[in-house]
């Protein structure tokens, strides 16, 4: 008898995760291309792409996630910049050969 009630809730839970999966399908291809383009994501990314938890985050954990979105975009930019800086300098040794 307990292993038929087992089995009961475990094709239950699976229906409904396949359920979930098959209705957020959107959501989950967008996280999957995000994975491929970075290999590595955060908790920002993936609150951009699924949307907030459905319960609230303690504040300091939002505080957290904001100052990481923003040392990211720092970081890119810097990047940026840097890249800049050396296709600059590039450019200045070949006009003064």
């Amino acid at each position: 008898m307990i292993d038929v009630e087992v089995r009961k809730i475990i094709d239950q839970q699976y229906q409904e995760c396949k359920a979930l999966i098959l209705e957020h399908k959107d959501k989950l291809e967008l996280l999957a291309e995000r994975l491929l383009e970075k290999e590595t994501i955060s908790l920002p990314d993936i609150v951009e792409i699924l949307g907030p938890r459905p319960f609230p985050l303690k504040t300091s954990l939002l505080e957290y996630l904001e100052e990481l979105k923003e040392r990211i975009n720092e970081d890119e930019k810097e990047a940026a910049d840097k890249k800049a800086q050396e296709e600059k300098e590039a450019q200045d040794d070949e006009v003064s050969e």
